[in-house]
């Protein structure tokens, strides 16, 4: 669905249904070259090394994006596999100078559930938007979006209910997102958005979510980081015992 009145949100488009705090390398991965896609899925692009990932990117594209947005899967994949879950169909994932309409025109990324597909916008259009969880667009924070979407995609493979609720996807995603930056861009960001993390699941609502997206993912991080949720929350909400309506 697409994210409203909210400044470079993320969205999540429905459709079909479908803790560890390692640290990120700082070099992007080296990529193989283009392969030819499957009947159905995204464009030929770029085999990440080493990870289940494709990555499609127009032919005058910038490639560091294509470096970058590897990187943000690998990050990604990395917080799964510390939850023992891995990527059941691979990630397709395509920097697209026009995202989805129904992502919306505040949407910098969006994974489209029906197609099982990431889109992102490049770097370049990325960083007219000046910041980004109140701190100055970096090629960090690209990875950070790389993750986020990765994150909804691999979720989405692991969701034990049908119809998993807007803040459950969120919760998770930001949670990857904010646990795989580099540690001094976390610490920014935590700065840029205070707070002291939801208290208790009934507040991890989509209202906040709706309306400051950027701090809904700022409080679930804290929220997770606090003793007794971590991994084991994450957990629960994949199985449908939190965060439901």
């Amino acid at each position: 669905m697409p994210v409203l009145l909210a400044a470079l949100a993320f969205a999540t488009i429905a459709g079909s249904p479908a803790a560890a705090f390692a640290q990120p390398r700082t070099a992007a991965p080296p990529a193989r070259q283009a392969v030819a896609p499957d009947a159905g899925a995204a464009p030929a692009g770029t085999v990440c090394e080493g990870l289940p990932v494709r990555v499609a990117a127009p032919p005058a594209g910038d490639p560091r994006d294509v470096a970058d947005v590897c990187e943000g899967a690998r990050h990604a994949l990395a917080f799964f596999g510390g939850l023992g879950l891995q990527a059941i169909d691979g990630l397709a994932i395509e920097i697209a100078a026009q995202l989805p309409a129904a992502a919306g025109p505040t949407a910098a990324g969006c994974f489209v559930e029906a197609r099982k597909r990431i889109y992102l916008m490049p770097f370049r259009t990325f960083i007219k938007h000046k910041t980004w969880f109140g701190i100055p667009i970096t090629r960090d924070l690209y990875r950070s979006l790389a993750t986020h979407e990765s994150a909804h995609a691999l979720a989405g493979c692991h969701f034990a209910v049908a119809d998993p609720t807007i803040q459950a996807k969120e919760y998770i995603a930001y949670v990857a997102t904010f646990s795989m930056m580099p540690p001094a861009v976390r610490e920014r960001a935590l700065r840029a958005l205070p707070g002291s993390g939801f208290d208790s699941e009934a507040r991890i609502t989509p209202l906040l979510y709706l309306f400051d997206p950027m701090r809904f993912g700022a409080e679930s991080y804290r929220h997770f980081r606090k003793e007794g949720n971590g991994e084991a929350f994450v957990r629960k909400i994949l199985a449908g015992g939190a965060l439901r309506d």
